[in-house]
């Protein structure tokens, strides 16, 4: 039997087993499995939903087109909101955009994006103006998105391509940003905020078990103030999204007997140390994980459980985007004195339901 002379159910069925460089590969054998491919919108359709489940297959198919676009009442973005907003920016001191750690985290220094994205959930949580805010996007802001993406494909290459084929890659694509591709939060700088320039690179270190060889370490202490890191997640279509940090736990001999020298002074300093996460969506919602659950137990049991040579994924939370969206997160460490460490290897987005 012949390869035309399969029923194209068949076909679909025997595609659902391969991977996507397996499925471009395969419309390249016959001008058939070509045209299935390439051409047609209910075989990418089907290996959505059979790869991501009904709940994301009606979501990225139908919901997030079909649904009506948000005000910008609804989620505090009218004109007046972001004016007020970035009056109470201007109030903070030049120097306070550094000293505060969420201002550093949100880039205050550069832009009031990040901060007009705070305020704006921080005001939908405590006065909602409705209590109906959809996942929306248009196809011409996925369009938008994917030119700015590839530089290279145009609208003409893109109008060629099955919509649903996009949307099949958007959700197979790694969400990933490395740890030694962020910036530092030094909470520390000049009195007018002069040679503040937010620099990671004495903190990196190799580390050959790490995804690319290289990592980041974090600590602090009152004296070289590495308060954290910092990053960005550009352009992230509507959705709900888990957080997931890769690290590893060390302790710090180096610095053992500065430690022991403040536990002395005061023995609670022994179990002070926490951590802090928080992340936010320039048109959505935020996530947060504090001290309160990454703290001195947390860090404990986790090294008793790997140790200082194993990795560990540790799931930050999930975070819900209405719109298309620019993602600001912060993860930091205080209060070990050096002693306690963690090694930051990356942070990754991963689509859930």
């Amino acid at each position: 039997m012949l390869i035309d002379d399969l029923p194209c159910d068949i076909l679909y069925h025997f595609c659902k087993y391969l991977s996507f460089i397996d499925i471009i590969n395969t419309s390249q054998t016959c001008k058939r499995l070509y045209i299935l491919i390439e051409k047609d919108d209910y075989f990418w359709m089907l290996l959505i939903k059979n790869n991501f489940g009904p709940k994301l297959y009606q979501r990225y198919v139908y919901e997030i087109f079909q649904n009506r676009k948000n005000s910008d009442y609804a989620l505090y973005h009218t004109e007046k909101d972001k004016r007020k907003f970035e009056k109470r920016l201007r109030k903070h001191e030049p120097k306070n955009v550094c000293n505060f750690w969420l201002l550093n985290m949100l880039d205050c220094k550069d832009n009031s994006d990040g901060y007009i994205a705070y305020n704006s959930i921080v005001k939908q949580k405590s006065h909602p103006r409705t209590n109906d805010i959809n996942m929306s996007l248009t196809i011409e802001e996925f369009i938008e998105y994917y030119l700015n993406k590839t530089k290279t494909l145009t609208k003409k290459d893109l109008s060629q391509i099955s919509l649903y084929k996009l949307i099949y890659f958007y959700l197979i694509e790694s969400k990933r940003l490395l740890g030694v591709d962020m910036f530092g939060i030094y909470i520390r700088c000049s009195k007018d905020h002069f040679s503040c320039t937010n620099s990671i690179t004495e903190n990196q270190e190799y580390d050959s078990s790490s995804s690319t060889g290289r990592c980041v370490r974090l600590y602090s202490d009152f004296t070289c103030y590495q308060a954290g890191i910092k990053g960005k997640f550009k352009s992230i279509l509507p959705g709900v999204y888990e957080i997931i940090c890769r690290i590893k736990l060390d302790k710090n001999d180096e610095y053992l007997a500065y430690f022991n020298q403040e536990c002395c002074k005061d023995d609670s300093v022994k179990e002070l140390m926490g951590c802090y996460f928080y992340a936010l969506a320039d048109h959505g919602l935020d996530c947060e994980r504090n001290h309160e659950t990454l703290n001195y137990d947390w860090f404990e049991s986790n090294y008793i459980l790997h140790g200082n040579t194993n990795w560990f994924n540790e799931t930050m939370g999930k975070i819900k985007i209405f719109e298309l969206s620019d993602i600001y997160f912060g993860f930091t460490i205080k209060r070990e004195y050096r002693y306690r460490n963690i090694l930051f290897d990356y942070i990754e987005l991963n689509i859930v339901d």
